[in-house]
């Protein structure tokens, strides 16, 4: 009887302790460390002035007018587009929130039909080169590689760029 008691304190102990260290832990969501510091991205909206051309927040596509993307006139240049980052929330985390290591990354399948090139820190400028349609995908780059990317430019819910005449 003695060594059940024991037994039953001593795994008991254990299971306390365990309890006690897990709940004191300094990362109890298992986020990576380097995450822990920095506002939490969850979404991607391409904004030009305030209108939403594009918006992706898990995994949910919107904007707000039909169809969601860019459109530019071939020869033409759609300058100041923004790539904001938004929380789970839907709310934009600014980009002060985010340290310097913080970096955008895009690629377009076909820049034969648009010319993307980066304005700034997180801007766009696309150029429409020939008529037609193209996607393209963006990403939150940090330390070396992507925190944050859109569908791929392969997939339905890729962001659309369509060049008119």
């Amino acid at each position: 009887m003695k060594t059940f008691l024991y037994r039953a304190k001593s795994l008991f102990s254990i299971a306390f302790a365990l309890l006690f260290l897990t709940a004191c832990s300094s990362n109890p969501a298992g986020h990576d460390d380097d995450h822990d510091e920095h506002a939490e991205v969850e979404g991607i909206q391409i904004l030009q002035g305030t209108a939403v051309l594009y918006q992706v927040l898990e995994g949910d596509v919107s904007c707000d007018s039909s169809p969601c993307g860019v459109s530019v006139a071939a020869g033409q240049t759609l300058s100041g587009l923004e790539v904001a980052w938004i929380d789970h929330d839907g709310d934009e985390v600014h980009s002060e929130d985010l340290d310097t290591e913080f970096t955008l990354g895009f690629s377009v399948v076909s820049p034969g039909t648009a010319v993307v090139e980066q304005n700034g820190r997180f801007g766009l400028n696309i150029t429409g080169v020939v008529p037609g349609t193209t996607a393209m995908q963006v990403q939150l780059n940090h330390d070396g590689h992507a925190d944050l990317t859109s569908p791929p430019a392969s997939d339905a819910s890729a962001i659309q760029i369509t060049v008119t005449q």
